[in-house]
């Protein structure tokens, strides 16, 4: 019998800012993307993709979804272009995307990278 990973729900919202791209700046909500294989064969599920909570934009702009998520191939959180080019990465296989360390502008991003929050709720909402 195969065990499957029961995963909560994400409902984490993460926003970008300060990014070289200002495109790239926004509010990410969890992503609503149709279950697909990623290329590292971890078939994907609402709000999370290879495994870990994943994001799209707020505005439904991104040609990628998710827009903001892991890549199991190269162990790194990845922040994509309105274009879905990769444009920002961190190296790491922390389970959410660090807000406590500097990102890295990748091939398709323009300097410097954005800095990322993490909230618990939808900031759009009122407390």
């Amino acid at each position: 019998m195969v065990e499957t990973k029961e995963l909560k729900p994400n409902t984490f919202f993460v926003e970008v800012s300060g990014a070289g791209l200002p495109e790239v700046d926004g509010l990410f909500v969890p992503s609503t993307a149709p279950p697909a294989k990623s290329e590292s064969g971890t078939l994907s599920g609402p709000g999370y993709w290879n495994g870990r909570m994943a994001w799209d934009r707020a505005d439904g702009k991104a040609a990628r979804s998710p827009s903001l998520s892991y890549s199991n191939s190269y162990k790194s959180w990845r922040i994509s272009r309105l274009d879905g080019h990769l444009a920002y990465e961190i190296t790491c296989e922390d389970e959410m995307p660090p807000a406590d360390r500097e990102w890295s502008v990748y091939k398709m991003g323009v300097a410097p990278a954005p800095k990322v929050v993490l909230h618990f709720t939808d900031p759009r909402q009122p407390d």
